[in-house]
């Protein structure tokens, strides 16, 4: 339905929905949001366009991030400080 109510505006190309992907865990924030990929790591590599030929290393470091994620959270069962303190930036 929200495809359906923006497509046929103008500037739909940087729109995008993502839904909920249950897996039947209770996990972190962080963790949910990278395995329904709408964290802010694969939305820089996916919605970026220079990354995808020009920026391998940025790309490169932002899935190095991802693992940093899940492997904090995996061995402490939260996630991140700098993940969960995290504001946008002024």
């Amino acid at each position: 339905m929200i495809h359906q109510l923006t497509y046929r505006r103008t500037n739909h190309a940087d729109f995008h929905v993502h839904g909920y992907r249950e897996r039947g865990n209770i996990n972190t924030p962080m963790k949910l949001a990278i395995e329904d990929t709408v964290d802010r790591f694969t939305l820089a590599i996916d919605r970026v366009p220079s990354l995808r030929v020009r920026g391998a290393h940025a790309r490169e470091a932002l899935l190095n991030r991802q693992i940093d994620c899940r492997n904090y959270d995996y061995q402490h069962g939260i996630d991140m400080p700098e993940i969960v303190n995290w504001k946008w930036p002024r």
